[in-house]
């Protein structure tokens, strides 16, 4: 399959754009070789269209430090009821604190809803009593602790390649995309290190000379350090894109009480749907929080209906939809119609 009229071009995406984003999903790094197999097109389509995906900002993908594994912070999920008129001014006003990774606007129980991470008890205590209180117009607050991850947006794939194509690009990664609690000390990182997950944080698919040329060191050094910690489970690769790029129209956040008995089973079955980007099991007034996306109202009432009412132990469900995404992935996103951040 080839470019031609119609094939995206224009700004918009077609199928074949769409099988390419699903295969970044399953191994960000895959080489266009890897990819064109996996969508079946040519390495030539790919090596044009995968640029033209990350410079108009529909995609990006990135290298990610992760935070559990080097026990260097936690995470917490903050939702916020405002006064109707201070809900956008809170969002935005989040977003640009170095501690949060995501905010949304969203319509239900609450207003706002961000994922921050901290590195001590006395960094949250700052943020829960100083910090979050301060904001304009925030009428209550909830916070949920992370304490286990089921699924995370490092395994999302929303089906837009076959299983067996999905599992065939995972297998050739060398970075940990399933969720495991981290096992032993946390690795001791070097400054090179740091400087190489630097480099793949602005840019993760960025070839192995050009991270060497920026840290002055050999390539082969660089690769050999970055899949050290890949294989560690230290640095993880992530493409990110928003769901409706790829159809997905409703965006939401579940927050549920689940029998604790049933937890990890609870947990478990939903961190494996399609429609789930990321599950966790939490602390606080709901201990089952995550991200899902789903193509329509029709398919919400489904997940909804079915797989969150069938779960084993459930005592309570609470749906928010999304409104806009103010930022994801720790980089604030444009409003509809402006050009994407540099």
């Amino acid at each position: 399959m080839n470019d031609r009229p119609g094939d995206g071009n224009d700004g918009s995406l077609d199928e074949l754009d769409r099988r390419i984003i699903g295969a970044l999903l399953a191994h960000p790094r895959a080489t266009h070789a890897q990819i064109g197999e996996a969508v079946f097109t040519s390495e030539a389509t790919v090596s044009r269209r995968i640029p033209r995906l990350l410079r108009t900002g529909r995609v990006r993908v990135i290298g990610v430090m992760d935070g559990e594994a080097t026990r260097r912070a936690r995470s917490l999920f903050v939702r916020l009821r405002c006064r109707p008129d201070a809900a956008s001014r809170s969002a935005e006003h989040l977003a640009r604190w170095q501690e949060c990774g995501s905010v949304k606007l969203l319509t239900g129980s609450v207003d706002c809803l961000a994922e921050l991470s901290y590195t001590s008890n006395q960094h949250l205590l700052q943020l829960m009593s100083e910090q979050l209180p301060g904001l304009d117009g925030v009428l209550a607050v909830w916070s949920n602790q992370v304490i286990r991850r089921f699924s995370t947006p490092h395994n999302w794939s929303p089906q837009l390649l076959p299983p067996e194509m999905v599992d065939r690009l995972r297998a050739q990664r060398v970075d940990r995309w399933d969720e495991q609690p981290p096992a032993g000390e946390p690795p001791r990182l070097s400054p090179l290190d740091e400087a190489i997950v630097a480099q793949l944080a602005v840019d993760g698919r960025q070839g192995w000379q050009q991270v060497a040329e920026r840290c002055r060191v050999s390539a082969a050094t660089v690769r050999r350090r970055a899949e050290a910690m890949m294989t560690a489970g230290v640095l993880r690769m992530r493409t990110v894109v928003e769901p409706s790029v790829v159809g997905l129209a409703v965006n939401a956040f579940v927050c549920l009480s689940v029998n604790p008995t049933q937890l990890g089973q609870a947990g478990e079955l939903l961190a494996g749907h399609p429609a789930v980007l990321m599950m966790a099991a939490t602390t606080g007034d709901r201990n089952l929080c995550g991200e899902i996306a789903l193509e329509s109202d029709a398919a919400l009432y489904e997940f909804l209906s079915g797989t969150v009412g069938g779960l084993p132990g459930l005592q309570h469900a609470d749906v928010a939809v999304a409104l806009r995404s103010v930022k994801r992935a720790g980089l604030v996103l444009p409003l509809a119609g402006q050009p994407p951040p540099r």
